[in-house]
């Protein structure tokens, strides 16, 4: 066993590695230099690595295969499986001990080793690692549909999406109740799932962003937001997110980041809600599953005719009924000048009335083609 002190948690580990002496190809092998296979302990990958690259000082190096991080000397590679110091119970297990609604979740498909931090007496049970099982188990019904063959959550947050247009025109907080988001990086991509506003289910829209089109992590200035300046697409930007899980997530996102060398393709960031494979934007239906989506032009339409009513056609009850309240108000307004003989004031009205119809049914419209919903 080797135990380490370096690590970005403050916590000691203890790790155990496996390695095996390789030469290299036949034309290095007569030049008399020898190289150290490194096997990721994760998923049994191999690496052949020169001598002369390793050095005299500690390195670390990330599996590209698994997302796994060794920690490589002179001698070896580090193992991924942590054991808590002087005990032969795995991380694994105290973790489900400590917290048994995750038993459901299996462990190849989440890394509860790489997510969750003990605390000084040795257990999980405190208030950052509760947090994290919220996110979790919000996410339960999708999770294992969702996560790919061969991907693993490595870490996990939350925030609420920024978009200036709807805090503009949106009733402000109102719409920021149906842009939280569970945060789930793995060691293939980040998935962003839209959850409700008290974190007890899924709800509508479904995201990847892929770490080959990330060009920079900032954490906001009190470092409870995060922002995706990205190489294809547009900048995305997450408010709302815990500090310490902004850190956790930058340092990875970073992480991975840099251990993507090739150049993003197309990226395809909505995933479709019914077989979740990527999909281009624009689209009524599902190519893959043949599943039906609501449009945008119908959530228009609705809307344009009665505020609310393309917000009901979303899902979105407490935003549709509260802008429909709003409009029967400003229509019994009207109605009264009419009854009252006051032809100014109507005029007013009917200004007031086309502009929240037209206000309402341009926001509606920009909600419903963020991503893609059931029909």
């Amino acid at each position: 066993m080797l135990t380490l002190f370096d690590n970005p948690y403050g916590r000691r580990r203890s790790w155990s590695f496996k390695i095996r002496q390789s030469d290299l190809p036949p034309q290095r092998e007569r030049e008399g230099e020898k190289a150290l296979v490194i096997i990721c302990p994760t998923c049994n990958k191999d690496y052949k690595i020169p001598d002369e690259k390793i050095g005299k000082a500690r390195a670390r190096a990330t599996c590209k295969h698994c997302g796994q991080v060794m920690v490589i000397d002179p001698g070896g590679a580090v193992c991924s499986k942590r054991r808590d110091p002087g005990s032969g119970v795995s991380m694994d297990h105290k973790v489900l001990m400590d917290f048994p609604e995750l038993q459901g979740i299996s462990p190849e498909k989440v890394a509860f080793e790489e997510i969750f931090s003990p605390s000084k007496r040795g257990g999980y049970r405190n208030r950052k690692n509760k947090f994290k099982v919220k996110i979790l188990m919000a996410v339960l019904e999708v999770l294992d549909k969702i996560i790919r063959d061969g991907e693993r959550v490595m870490r996990i947050g939350k925030g609420t999406a920024y978009y200036p247009a709807e805090l503009l025109f949106g009733n402000g907080w109102l719409t920021m109740m149906y842009n939280h988001y569970a945060i789930l990086a793995t060691n293939q991509r980040i998935l962003l799932i839209n959850v409700n506003s008290r974190m007890k289910g899924t709800t509508h829209y479904l995201f990847q962003v892929l770490y080959e089109d990330i060009r920079k992590v900032k954490r906001g200035i009190f470092f409870s937001s995060m922002v995706w300046d990205r190489i294809r697409s547009k900048r995305r930007v997450l408010t709302q997110v815990k500090r310490y899980i902004s850190k956790e997530l930058k340092d990875f996102i970073m992480e991975r980041k840099d251990c993507v060398k090739e150049e993003p393709g197309a990226v395809l960031e909505c995933l479709c809600p019914s077989c979740f494979v990527p999909l281009e934007k624009g689209l009524t239906e599902c190519p893959s599953c043949e599943a039906s989506f609501k449009t945008p032009k119908k959530a228009w339409l609705r809307s344009l005719i009665l505020p609310g009513l393309g917000d009901f056609y979303l899902g979105h009850r407490a935003l549709g009924a509260a802008e429909l309240m709003g409009s029967l108000m400003v229509w019994a307004y009207a109605l009264f000048l009419v009854y009252h003989g006051q032809k100014d004031g109507l005029f007013v009205a009917v200004l007031v009335l086309l502009f929240y119809n037209c206000t309402d049914a341009v926001v509606t419209y920009f909600m419903a083609k963020k991503g893609y919903m059931l029909a």
